[in-house]
């Protein structure tokens, strides 16, 4: 047994212990299961842990200090200090909390954010699947119907019905659908490890099958409707209004920053002179902002937000601009795919039962039958690209427009 003949054995096998998986269950899957989805949730927990620590007060300082006099003579005695201080900032505290907690919320956004981008991949991810399973199959139509040919010519050549030409030219086609059936196989095995590395575990990769097709009948509004539900919904407007609520916020703690500080101190001193005494004392410090006549921090924190603003009307006209090329490009995808009629490939279909039969027949070449048989097989990979463009465009529309499809509700044919 050649290696090839190993090859397709092993791809049987496989097929027979296939585990096939809906959209629904593998989205579900996706959603609980992805390591690296799993990781940037993990964003949320510690901006939550961020906004704990903004709560803390400055910390009290204690300090204890020992002295002795060098004058030993007159027995000035020694002497231990102690001093209890703590400074204190006005609204520092309330507006790094704030501040904590913008981060907090944008984290949250962008989490969203990436949701939908990563749920629109990982269901193009299944789209791509179900076209390798879809040419799979006609890869393998195509390899049985030249096997058939081949074997037949084979018998044809030996009895002295055709010439050896066309049985070494039905051989070798043979052999070039056996290299397409391989390539095939291994994109449907591939996709299928892709589809296991979505899901969190690559472990059975190879058993994975998706179920359905790529046909879908879905109808586009209006698209000023997808612009005004992408304008309100788009996580990544939200996400730039939360930048430009950290702006503020951040402008609002670097002005609290700014303001004076008030240190209070209370102390005593217990000195073993002759005769021993204590001293009490207490006092307050603020400090000279002499640093705030350098306008440049204030500027920067200005700009800063108004950069944040413009980036907003900036994010707005992206999404409209993603809204109006994803629905261009399910609109032509839809056309496109209108192109291809289930009378018109079965049409196809019967001229090259015609033209085969023709050549048994001795009535045309084999080359004459390859021409027509390639002619269907392209047909129908094209008729397959279409179908696959259209369920991709229409996954796009729904990115640009925010993604909100549920489980399952992905026009896949099951």
């Amino acid at each position: 047994m050649n290696r090839i003949t190993l090859l397709i054995a092993a791809f049987l096998a496989a097929a027979v212990h296939a585990q096939e998986i809906s959209y629904g269950s593998y989205m579900e899957r996706v959603l609980s299961g992805n390591i690296a989805l799993s990781a940037r949730k993990m964003d949320i927990e510690i901006a939550e842990a961020g906004v704990k620590g903004s709560k803390t007060y400055n910390d009290p300082t204690l300090a204890v200090t020992y002295t002795n006099s060098e004058d030993w003579d007159k027995k000035l005695g020694q002497g231990i200090e102690f001093e209890l201080s703590r400074s204190f900032t006005f609204g520092v505290r309330r507006n790094r909390m704030d501040l904590a907690e913008s981060e907090r919320k944008q984290a949250v956004v962008l989490l969203k954010e990436h949701m939908r981008n990563f749920r629109a991949d990982a269901t193009i991810a299944y789209l791509e699947h179900l076209r390798a399973r879809m040419l799979l199959q006609e890869a393998e139509e195509i390899h049985n119907e030249l096997s058939s040919v081949a074997s037949n010519d084979s018998l044809r050549f030996r009895s002295g019905d055709i010439a050896e030409s066309d049985w070494l030219e039905s051989r070798m086609a043979q052999g070039m659908a056996r290299n397409s059936l391989l390539d095939a196989r291994t994109m449907v095995t591939n996709s299928a490890v892709k589809l296991a590395y979505y899901m969190g575990n690559i472990k059975g990769a190879v058993e994975l099958r998706g179920t359905g097709t790529l046909e879908t009948d879905e109808e586009v509004a209006p698209i000023e409707s997808y612009i005004e539900k992408a304008l309100a919904q788009r996580p990544d407007i939200v996400a730039a209004l939360a930048r430009a609520d950290i702006a503020g916020a951040r402008q609002k703690f670097n002005r609290a920053l700014r303001r004076p500080n008030l240190d209070v101190k209370i102390g005593a001193t217990y000195n073993r002179a002759r005769p021993d005494f204590t001293t009490l004392k207490a006092g307050i410090a603020m400090p000279i902002k002499f640093s705030n006549l350098n306008k440049g921090a204030r500027i920067m924190d200005e700009l800063l937000v108004r950069q944040a603003n413009v980036e907003i009307e900036e994010a707005r006209l992206m999404v409209e601009a993603d809204v109006i090329q994803a629905y261009n490009e399910y609109r032509t995808a839809s056309e496109q795919s209108r192109t291809f009629s289930s009378s018109m490939l079965d049409d196809m279909r019967s001229v090259v039962a015609g033209k085969k039969r023709a050549y048994e027949l001795g009535e045309i070449s084999f080359h004459d039958f390859l021409i027509v048989e390639r002619s269907e097989n392209e047909m129908r990979k094209e008729h397959i690209e279409t179908l696959f463009n259209k369920a991709v465009a229409w996954v796009e529309l729904q990115r640009a427009t925010g993604f909100s499809m549920e489980f399952g509700t992905m026009p896949i044919t099951e």
